[in-house]
């Protein structure tokens, strides 16, 4: 039979390795087309459905296509594989999504490695999942590689881990300046520093999570949050603020208020004073502001006349 074996490779893979199974298509010839054929796919396939073939030249092939996610298949699936190797190069790829896997699904991976190579990738989906669900991983290096991407929201759901230091990880979320994870961190972890996040919510000066800070916080300071609430300006969750909450003191915020809007009022007064004036000038020099720029060019070549 006379069968044109890349074509078939391309247009249905499943015959051309039920033909090989059957041993119409001869084993070697159809090992060698696999492997100069450098898709991870066909070379992955080959090496996990055909039996008795040289897993290490497979191994090294699927490792020159740097292709992860069959690297990572090849080494779960493949008997005989190569684990270190194909480790390696799973390292050196540094796709964060398949370090993860074959650290949590590849018998005998070295976490280790595994742990320092998706530290590096920066990728904060991953790191955190390598925490949770890798048995063996560090949590305290793991951490450290969480904080250096000063990635608020999981510096935040890296308090749910067992183990994890949780005065690092609020000195490190109020190093973000993320408002609204400073005070879920305050709301929802177990033994936060409230008056630490509370300066830092302060300092921040945002006004609408000063409120919440007040109004859901167990032991805030209610004086101080509304000294930051009321340096923000913002009239509306100034307002809030001395409507809902409990121990505002409403005389000093109405005060406040009342400063505020005329502070306003005379702001676009002068804002709308300047305008009319610059108004004035220009009409009443109409000729002169006319005459600064020529009018024998493209507007936007036009040039001033000194």
């Amino acid at each position: 039979m006379n069968i044109n074996i890349k074509e078939l490779m391309d247009k249905n893979y499943e015959v051309f390795l039920k033909l090989v199974e059957l041993g119409i298509i001869n084993k070697e010839v159809a090992f060698n087309a696999v492997l100069e054929s450098n898709n991870a796919y066909f070379i992955y396939c080959f090496s996990k459905n055909i039996k008795n073939v040289n897993v290490e030249k497979l191994s090294d092939a699927i490792i020159q296509t740097k292709n992860a996610k069959y690297i990572y298949y090849f080494a779960r699936d493949v008997e005989g594989a190569n684990i270190e190797k194909l480790e390696d190069a799973i390292c050196q790829i540094g796709n964060a999504e398949n370090i993860y896997n074959f650290a949590k699904f590849v018998k005998n991976a070295n976490i280790e490695k595994l742990q320092n190579a998706i530290c590096h990738t920066n990728d904060v989906e991953w790191i955190y999942w390598f925490a949770q669900n890798v048995e063996g991983a560090n949590i305290r290096k793991l951490e450290d590689a969480m904080i250096k991407t000063e990635n608020a929201k999981y510096i935040y759901y890296y308090t749910n881990l067992r183990g994890a230091n949780i005065e690092k990880l609020e000195d490190a979320i109020i190093q973000t300046k993320h408002a609204i994870w400073i005070y879920y961190f305050a709301k929802d972890v177990e033994g936060a520093n409230i008056e630490k996040a509370e300066d830092a919510i302060c300092q921040i000066g945002y006004a609408q999570y000063i409120y919440c800070f007040a109004r859901d916080i167990k032991g805030a300071n209610i004086k101080k949050l509304e000294d930051a609430i009321i340096q923000t300006y913002n009239i509306g969750w100034i307002s809030k603020f001395a409507k809902d909450i409990k121990r505002a003191n409403s005389e000093k915020i109405n005060q406040a208020l009342e400063k505020i809007r005329k502070m306003k009022d005379d702001l676009a007064n002068l804002i709308i004073s300047i305008k009319e004036q610059n108004y004035i000038d220009i009409s009443n020099n109409r000729q002169k502001y006319e005459q600064l720029f020529t009018e024998d060019t493209h507007p936007m070549e036009r040039k001033l006349k000194l």
